[in-house]
């Protein structure tokens, strides 16, 4: 499982650059975006998954945060305060299109993960995925993509996306179930004994 990105030290900005950046200051505002902008990429193109739409999330990530940098008070990592940002700019994303990115292969974490047999095959099961991932209520994709793609413990994703450690799990656990039952075509996996009553 990938591992997020930790902040480092080195990367903390000064309180001396933080106070000019909020005082509009560009050279200390381009310090900030120089420092952190790879990281921020980076956690981006993993809950968006294609690199045109993960440069505009992260663009816009600091445009957010350079509008509310008198919001950041120093009781958390620089890093993790723009994660925060990112992660709910995400969620609105998807609100708004109501489709997920550009899927990458499934994760062998998903479900069912398996080799595909084929190039044709991999194609189809990518799209499976986008869509399926599309169905899931954004808090559920969210916590999903930040469990898989960004590797995080599920207090991490609690403090990123505003819930507890035991409410991010549940949603990761019933994100997965939902996959399982969206992709169990494509996955070989047997239908559910409720949905083949429903079925009947």
């Amino acid at each position: 499982m990938p591992r997020p990105d930790r902040d480092e030290p080195s990367l903390e900005p000064d309180p001396a650059t933080l106070a000019r950046a909020r005082a509009g200051e560009r050279a200390a505002q381009e310090e900030l975006l120089r420092r952190h902008y790879p990281a921020v990429h980076r956690s981006a193109f993993r809950l968006v998954g294609n690199p045109e739409d993960a440069e505009d999330l992260a663009q816009e990530c600091f445009v957010r945060a350079f509008r509310s940098l008198e919001h950041y008070r120093g009781d958390g990592p620089f890093l993790g305060w723009l994660r925060r940002i990112l992660v709910h700019l995400a969620q609105d994303r998807y609100r708004a299109e109501g489709r997920a990115g550009e899927a990458r292969a499934l994760p062998p974490e998903l479900p069912g993960g398996r080799e595909p047999g084929s190039e044709a095959e991999e194609r189809e099961l990518a799209r499976s995925v986008a869509d399926a991932l599309a169905a899931l209520a954004a808090p559920l994709r969210t916590t999903l993509l930040l469990r898989l793609r960004e590797g995080l413990e599920y207090e991490e994703i609690g403090t990123l996306t505003g819930v507890t450690p035991e409410t991010a799990r549940t949603r990761v656990m019933k994100a997965r179930k939902l996959l399982e039952r969206l992709l169990a075509r494509h996955l070989g996996l047997p239908a559910r004994a409720g949905e083949r009553r429903r079925d009947a």
